[in-house]
């Protein structure tokens, strides 16, 4: 049986994001993880390096956007946007752990887009939906939040993530350490940008690692 959740990982989910998985969802999860390393080891999807902290550094991460208060209010109805989605963080980690949470996730890259499309299929997301091309070229999804994870600056993907993002919704970038200058960047930029929040926090590993979720309102 597949242990990459074991007992310590969801203590350390529990505990510090406050999510308390289902034995489905910890099923689902353990699944997910043979299906990624296994496509990976022929296709890459991530450097055999960073498989090393998938745990840490890729699903813990991606599940790391509870700890923005105003994500509770999406989680059952919402929509989320993911561009850029690469191997599915956070979007498949998100559509796994919030089945009521309708998850759209996009790529460019086809490689990348077969994979979310077999875990769609082998995990039975039925809250999953795959858009393939570029994201500028398809057709808007208005969603209540967009999220980029590892996907360029703050003032470069800021127009892309407003055109699928509703009037009243919110934009979710995960950025490491350096998010102030990204924002000073984009409010120099965007006169008419609002407020940012931000949310740091630390990835549970030996070496320190902090990271951020920038909020934007729109």
């Amino acid at each position: 049986m597949n242990n990459f959740l074991d007992k310590k990982r969801i203590e350390i989910i529990e505990k510090n994001l406050g999510l308390k998985l289902t034995a489905e969802q910890i099923l689902t999860l353990n699944k997910w993880s043979e299906i990624f390393t296994d496509y990976n080891s022929h296709t890459n999807l991530m450097s055999k390096n960073e498989t090393v902290n998938l745990f840490e550094k890729h699903v813990y991460d991606s599940l790391s956007i509870v700890l923005w208060g105003g994500f509770a209010k999406f989680q059952n109805g919402g929509k989320l946007m993911d561009i850029g989605t690469g191997g599915g963080f956070p979007s498949v980690i998100l559509a796994i752990t919030f089945p009521d949470l309708t998850v759209f996730a996009n790529d460019s890259r086809i490689k990348k887009i077969k994979f979310i499309e077999l875990a769609k299929q082998e995990l039975s997301l039925t809250n999953l939906n795959i858009l393939y091309g570029r994201a500028e070229e398809i057709s808007p999804v208005y969603a209540n939040i967009t999220t980029f994870r590892a996907v360029g600056k703050i003032k470069d993907i800021f127009p892309l993530a407003k055109r699928h993002t509703i009037q009243g919704g919110k934009i979710v970038f995960y950025k490491a350490k350096d998010v102030k200058t990204e924002i000073d960047e984009a409010l120099s930029l965007f006169k008419n940008l609002k407020t940012f929040d931000i949310v740091p926090y630390k990835l549970p590993m030996d070496v320190e690692t902090t990271r951020n979720l920038a909020i934007l309102n729109v």
